[in-house]
């Protein structure tokens, strides 16, 4: 995924609420085990395995309608059902 990202406070918050550091995000967006879904125009999610068996989804919005200019919403770690199937698209697309 390329672009700039932004922190809003209120992710900063919901970070701290599902235990998901800064870091762990910017490993999400950089990183190449993530699957990328877009929910509608201005909308993404991203789910990532980031290291450790630890995998997160983050959520996007674009910022103030600027391309490629994202800001952070939230993060939480995937359930253990959603990361199996994330295991397995990563796995169909290393086919």
């Amino acid at each position: 995924m390329r672009g700039r990202f932004s922190f809003t406070p209120e992710a900063l918050r919901n970070l701290a609420v599902y235990g998901v550091t800064t870091g762990e995000v910017w490993a999400a967006l950089h990183g190449g085990r993530r699957v990328i879904r877009h929910l509608g125009d201005d909308a993404v999610i991203v789910y990532a395995a980031i290291g450790r068996g630890r995998r997160i989804a983050v959520l996007l919005a674009e910022a103030g309608g600027q391309d490629n200019d994202w800001d952070v919403l939230s993060a939480r770690e995937l359930s253990e059902v959603e990361a199996k199937r994330l295991d397995e698209a990563l796995r169909r697309g290393r086919r």
